[in-house]
């Protein structure tokens, strides 16, 4: 079993750190904001930042009295940022601030593949299942090239795994410490994302069925809020709420971009006003989506007997708090989070529950097989079964490598575009110019220019945000194969937005145009 472990963790953290090599800038936006959160941290600005990466920072309105920096976190929370800081302090003048901010993502994600190891081997005592699963874990379908970067998958995946771990062991342990303990990596998980609230469940499933008194409960609990509190302290300082952003647009948004929106105020009202095939038909949609993104993280084929092994170890008392967790996460993103979970929030959640849900997958092969032998007896053969496993490790591989390359390629498209605008503005603009871009963030990483994203809103509104921010240059960048943007900035003067209005504060040309990037100065 060393063996395996060593082997496991080396084949991880090659595979980790070659992903993260790959990618020597933030890649998107959540990445930028975070390594830029983290390095005003190290260099004494605390929780501020020069850019919004959208309005939720500041409330999902234009705010009364417009200014930059900003008071940061005011929508995603801190731990990624936070486990970043002190890389960043010791590496950075060596291998400078991204790379830095790299390496604790690279640590945990590598971790992740030995613990689902051990998930195997404890739960199942099969080295088959936990080897195979173990391989699966490196790859995990596009998390192959995202759990090193600088995001929360790796992070949450690490706190929140480890949460119903604690869990587990405390179903069958008569150790009062499992729950306090699983309450205190459910504080750092919902320090790194918000639903780690969700890990609620399986510490309330372990202790009914523990059949114990209510310390350990009320232990765990107690091991939460002492966790959460300084954060939650500071957020009612700053921002007035413990959790700023968690209102409609959050909670009743009728579509994805709705959220990014400053005209919109939605509501309960509104969101039942969208009719049924919103209210129902969306969520519907969302849990066959997600369905789509199991199958994916299980590596494609291992999603069918990852479904019989629900069902054939729903009996099985310390499987569950996993069960209990997955299944509440899967039924509260489509529920809840409807226009975000198939946006990412899933996928961001997933490493949490990956870790059990592979090696149950692994194990119920032969399960399955030996069930639709009944039908095909050749698939009761122990070389059936063992061919089965194979295949879909390879089948697994190729999906990973092929999903990572496609998201790789896009990746590579948007920064080729941010650095021809980076570079045009580095000449063009002056000290104090402000801009505007979809990925404000990104673009200060190259360009240290503060900003702001433009609302999904008509022009009109986009245009009381630029007055608001005195924006001298608005950058428009598309997306790999796009033709327009969203809103339809790229034509400048010429484009129209919903009403048919036209941008009062663009030109008719950009001042600057490459491939898929064009720089506009804001007209007097």
């Amino acid at each position: 079993m060393k063996r395996d472990l060593l082997w496991l963790t080396a084949l991880a953290l090659v595979a980790r750190s070659v992903a993260a090599l790959l990618v020597p800038h933030p890649p998107y936006t959540d990445p930028a904001y975070y390594v830029l959160v983290a390095d005003r941290l190290a260099d004494g600005f605390g929780f501020t930042v020069p850019v919004l990466w959208s309005f939720l920072e500041v409330g999902g309105s234009l705010p009364s009295s417009p200014a930059l920096p900003v008071a940061s976190n005011g929508h995603w929370m801190p731990m990624t940022s936070l486990l970043s800081v002190p890389f960043i302090w010791a590496l950075e003048p060596v291998i400078g601030a991204w790379r830095a901010a790299q390496v604790p993502f690279v640590i945990l994600s590598t971790a992740l593949v030995p613990f689902t190891y051990w998930v195997g081997w404890e739960l199942w005592r099969s080295r088959l299942v936990a080897r195979m699963a173990g391989i699966l874990a490196v790859l995990a379908g596009p998390f192959l090239i995202y759990y090193p970067q600088v995001n929360n998958i790796a992070a949450f995946g690490a706190f929140g795994a480890g949460a119903v771990w604690c869990c587990i062991r405390s179903v069958s342990s008569t150790s009062p410490g499992w729950l306090p303990g699983a309450g205190v990596l459910a504080g750092l998980a919902t320090l790194t994302r918000v639903d780690g609230l969700l890990l609620a469940v399986p510490i309330l499933v372990a202790w009914w069925l523990g059949r114990r008194s209510a310390v350990p409960l009320l232990l765990a609990a107690l091991a939460f809020v002492v966790v959460m509190a300084p954060w939650l302290v500071r957020n009612l300082a700053v921002f007035g709420s413990p959790f700023p952003s968690a209102g409609g647009h959050t909670l009743w948004i009728t579509t994805y971009n709705q959220q990014f929106s400053i005209l919109a105020d939605p509501s309960v009202a509104s969101h039942l006003a969208a009719g049924l095939g919103t209210v129902v038909g969306a969520r519907l949609a969302t849990w066959v989506e997600l369905a789509g993104r199991v199958t994916v993280l299980l590596g494609g084929i291992f999603v069918l007997p990852f479904v019989y092994g629900l069902w054939v170890e729903r009996r099985r008392s310390e499987l569950a708090p996993f069960v209990a967790y997955f299944a509440t996460v899967f039924v509260v993103m489509g529920l809840v989070f409807t226009f975000h979970a198939p946006h990412g929030a899933f996928y961001h959640s997933a490493g949490a529950w990956l870790p059990f849900a592979l090696p149950l997958a692994v194990a119920s092969v032969p399960g399955l097989a030996d069930a639709a032998g009944r039908w095909w007896r050749f698939l009761r053969r122990p070389a059936t079964h063992r061919f089965l496993l194979v295949a879909g490790v390879v089948g697994a591989a190729v999906l990973s490598l092929a999903g990572s390359a496609v998201v790789y390629r896009g990746w590579a498209v948007s920064q080729a575009r941010l650095e021809s605008a980076a570079g045009f503005l580095a000449s063009a603009a002056e000290p104090g110019d402000r801009v505007m871009a979809y990925d404000p963030a990104r673009l200060y990483e190259l360009v240290p220019l503060e900003g702001v994203p433009p609302p999904f809103d008509p022009f009109a509104v986009v245009d009381r945000v630029v007055d608001a921010y005195d924006v001298r240059w608005v950058v428009v960048t598309l997306a790999a194969d796009d033709e327009r943007d969203p809103l339809g900035l790229w034509d400048g003067a010429a484009g129209r937005d919903i009403r048919g209005e036209a941008p009062s504060f663009l030109p008719s040309l950009p001042t600057f145009e490459a491939p898929g990037v064009r720089v506009y100065e804001v007209g007097e």
